[in-house]
């Protein structure tokens, strides 16, 4: 039980640290991960416990960046832990190390001609929203959480820029609205329908309120099937990445991608000025 009270504690602190609602539901589903595995009193933790935690995940198949991203919220815990309750846990929690690869991998990534056939099948499902809402990604490189907090009046006020959306770590930045894009969002918005008993000014919503995440995984799986595309590639995020893409095919300079990209370090950026990993595959051949 006391495991089970410090980890509400723990996801009070992240609320009162702005966290956004994934990155909270990321962090407790991590340490809730660690706590099983560990069956006993967190404030007992030995530290050969952390290493046999990275081959507990290494046997079950877990990649490196996977194993890293729930050693960071382990950390996090029991940092908050020793700061808050005055635990004297001593466990070092450190990350594997891995060579930082810029490379994209196809089998991962979807294709124009991939959205196009995207697009297809939602319009011919008539779902005007899933249409709006892929495009936004498509057109702008928003992230899915940003695309989530559009709001009506950004689409009645016809604003070619948005500056109070929060992107990731919870900092706001520009997003850039393309003509095109407006016209999809405002061709929804004729047909949105306000959720019952709800004010909510949210531009996509369902029948209960602002839709999620969950829910926009699942449109894309949905519409990604019926256009014959692979699983491997049917996550919203891959929507965003290819606007990067696009971006860079075009030879916008890599400091403008990372301006409609939002992110705050060019060496990020870089992974869509590299060739995909099918590149260096086909080049070892020829050696």
């Amino acid at each position: 039980m006391r495991n089970l009270n410090y980890l509400e504690g723990f996801r009070d602190y992240l609320v009162e640290e702005d966290k956004s609602a994934g990155t909270i539901d990321g962090y407790v589903s991590d340490v809730k991960d660690f706590l099983a595995f560990l069956k006993k009193d967190i404030n007992k933790l030995k530290r050969l416990e952390i290493t046999a935690y990275k081959d507990h995940m290494r046997k079950k198949n877990l990649k490196t960046p996977t194993i890293n991203r729930k050693l960071v919220s382990v950390k996090q815990f029991i940092d908050f832990l020793n700061d808050r309750y005055k635990l004297s846990i001593s466990s070092r929690v450190k990350q594997e190390k891995v060579q930082r690869q810029y490379s994209l991998k196809d089998e991962e990534l979807l294709t124009e001609g991939d959205f196009v056939r995207l697009l297809t099948a939602v319009v011919n499902a008539q779902d005007l929203r899933a249409k709006a809402l892929f495009e936004s990604m498509y057109y702008s490189g928003m992230r899915i959480s940003e695309a989530l907090q559009l709001r009506i009046d950004h689409v009645t006020k016809g604003a070619k820029v948005i500056e109070d959306i929060k992107g990731k770590g919870s900092k706001y930045r520009p997003i850039f609205i393309s003509d095109k894009l407006l016209d999809s969002l405002r061709e929804y918005l004729e047909v949105r329908v306000q959720p019952y008993g709800s004010t909510t000014d949210a531009l996509f919503v369902g029948e209960r309120g602002p839709i999620t995440r969950q829910s926009a995984h699942t449109w894309m799986k949905k519409y990604a099937a019926a256009a014959g595309i692979e699983p491997t590639k049917a996550h919203v995020h891959n929507l965003r990445h290819l606007f990067g893409l696009r971006l860079a095919s075009r030879g916008v300079p890599i400091q403008d991608i990372a301006k409609y990209m939002g992110h705050t370090s060019i060496e990020v950026t870089k992974i869509y000025l590299e060739k995909p990993q099918s590149y260096y595959a086909e080049m070892i051949d020829q050696l």
